[in-house]
């Protein structure tokens, strides 16, 4: 019986002797003439073929193609799916365009360096953690998800006695293999956790991002609207730049010579090693997208009505974009990777995740010069196939 895959597989299906590099599955499918099709299944969703998109040219131009539209798989009992009002990746069109109107003045490029003292005060307060908890500590835990629940919690303007469970609750709305059951346990749990959050702020405003909604977007957004969008900030804001920390703090300490070339570049180089990073390692999956019509992308065709699936992954180690695309270097010149996705659902956060990302590197090495792995490589575990996002488990360190 032909193998179902879940989408996470497209971001997760790593070879084992590199967690960082594709499997030996996705390279052949990158290596294919057209796109292949593969048979998926979200157990809460049901099942249906996608065209697996490997190409980066390929995946460029149907990111950018607003006939391939976000299509979720339907309810394997035939009923429709329920949308989150106000989460921004469930809508396309003019709907999606009002949601992200009110989120795109807040993460441009200059507003975010205005947060550079508080996220070098949050890494600070991560390092002394990691420090204080000694040789040995689980700088996942630490440090990798502790740095971007504090910044997005301070940029929501959540309190931080509420923020400890954003990474609980936010893990299970990424996990792609769970059963409707529990699927739907984590949604309810996390909408109630959320709802809770956007009531006490509206209760005590402060200056938060929550409370400029609550206050500046009255009668434009509904409060069920606030509670989707911040699901989505939470979300999309936690669970990916803590993953990227992790395999870029675990990549670093496993070849110091890249490490060197970051430290001695300044603030340039620590650009530049950044942008590697996020083409190199491309930990986040994408959507499924049905095509509205029929559609060309190259030099193959999309029927109205089918799906694909785009592996950013591939697409950022084709060799059509970077010579020796499987080699991490950090002097590299920045490439137009695919890591925030492209066209109008690419990440609106990709400024404030690179920032973090900046800070937090630069400062885990220079406090501990001497960072190194507590436990063999072959011991590390990282995030199976269900999930959307790439990352580690855990990452003992010592120094």
């Amino acid at each position: 019986m032909t193998e179902r895959l879940t989408r996470g597989f497209a971001v997760t299906d790593r070879e084992p002797k590199c967690p960082f590099d594709p499997s030996a599955r996705l390279v052949g499918m990158a290596r294919a003439e057209e796109p292949v099709r593969v048979p998926m299944y979200e157990p809460r969703f049901g099942d249906a073929d996608v065209l697996v998109v490997s190409r980066y040219a390929d995946a460029r131009a149907a990111l950018g193609d607003n006939r391939l539209r976000y299509s979720h798989l339907p309810l394997a009992d035939g009923s429709p799916r329920t949308y989150m009002p106000g989460f921004p990746p469930d809508f396309d069109g003019a709907e999606h365009a009002r949601l992200r109107r009110m989120l795109s003045g807040i993460f441009t490029r200059k507003r975010v360096q205005t947060l550079r003292p508080m996220i070098e005060r949050v890494v600070a307060e991560c390092l002394d953690a990691t420090e204080k908890a000694g040789p040995g500590a689980d700088l996942v835990a630490t440090f990798a998800l502790a740095v971007p629940s504090n910044v997005i919690g301070e940029v929501l303007g959540v309190p931080t006695e509420l923020r400890h469970d954003f990474h609980r609750l936010s893990t299970g709305i990424v996990n792609f293999a769970s059963s409707p059951a529990e699927y739907f346990a984590h949604l309810g749990a996390f909408r109630e956790y959320i709802t809770h959050v956007v009531e006490e702020i509206r209760r005590q405003p402060g200056e938060g991002l929550i409370s400029s909604l609550l206050r500046d977007e009255e009668g434009k957004l509904s409060t069920e609207e606030i509670i989707g969008m911040t699901s989505a900030l939470v979300v999309a804001g936690h669970e990916t730049t803590a993953a990227m920390i992790g395999v870029s703090a675990l990549a670093l300490i496993q070849q110091p010579e890249q490490l060197a070339l970051m430290l001695a570049g300044g603030e340039d180089g620590t650009e530049k090693a950044v942008e590697e990073f996020l083409r190199y390692m491309s930990i986040s999956g994408v959507f499924p997208r049905a095509a509205t019509e029929d559609v060309t992308i190259g030099s193959w065709q999309v029927k109205a009505g089918e799906r694909v699936l785009i592996s950013l992954l591939n697409a950022n180690r084709d060799p059509e974009l970077v010579a020796e695309p499987d080699r991490l270097d950090l002097s590299r010149e920045p490439v137009g990777h695919l890591a925030f996705g492209f066209g109008t659902h690419q990440c609106p956060g990709q400024h404030l995740a690179r920032l973090e990302l900046q800070v937090a590197l630069t400062a885990l090495f220079r406090r501990f010069p001497g960072l190194a792995s507590a436990v063999p490589a072959e011991d590390l575990a990282f995030h199976s196939e269900g999930a959307n996002v790439y990352g580690l488990e855990a990452l003992p360190v010592t120094w």
